[in-house]
């Protein structure tokens, strides 16, 4: 009887173990995979979404940016001629050079065009001759105008005569301005 009792335990646990092998094989296993594999979809899940909420934060702050900044954009349309006007700017530049009683030359660069830009960029050059003060009313009236010129470049010589009353300067200023495409607006 021992020995059957023996025999039996030995079998009971020998049966326990294969079931609980088989509980782990069957069971835990698959599950533990597929836990690892919806934790996985959860993690690249949250990242998308931390994605997506920086992108609505930029977004947003893209809006307000554009709302606070909104009415200036009128203004900097207003700095700005329409293209194939260039005769306004002319006429206001020797406005400008009349008013400050000096000689101006002006020479019209190529207009430069970038594709999907609203404005395009034409470079005017200035070489202006009078006395020095008058060469600064020159400017200063050039920059009063009511459109925006980058200036680039200025270059000055100055001639005298044999008295200090006869001295005579020469102003060269490559300047930049920006017209607005009409077709893009």
């Amino acid at each position: 009887m021992r020995g059957f009792l023996k025999n039996r335990f030995m079998i009971s646990t020998i049966a326990f173990a294969l079931l609980l092998v088989a509980l782990v094989a069957l069971i835990i296993f698959p599950s533990y995979r597929e836990i690892k594999i919806i934790n996985e979809q959860v993690m690249e899940e949250r990242v998308r979404l931390e994605k997506l909420y920086t992108q609505g934060q930029l977004q947003k702050l893209v809006q307000q940016n554009y709302e606070s900044i909104k009415h200036e954009v009128r203004f900097l349309d207003e700095l700005a001629l329409k293209e194939n006007e260039e005769l306004a700017y002319i006429t206001a530049a020797e406005r400008a050079a009349e008013e400050a009683g000096v000689l101006l030359n002006l020479t019209i660069g190529d207009s430069k065009r970038v594709p999907n830009q609203r404005f395009s960029e034409l470079e005017f050059t200035f070489t202006i001759r009078g006395d020095f003060r008058a060469l600064v009313r020159f400017i200063e009236r050039l920059e009063s105008l009511p459109y925006y010129t980058n200036i680039a470049e200025i270059t000055t010589s100055v001639r005298g005569g044999e008295s200090g009353s006869d001295r005579h300067a020469t102003m060269t200023i490559k300047a930049t301005t920006y017209w607005q495409i009409p077709s893009i607006q």
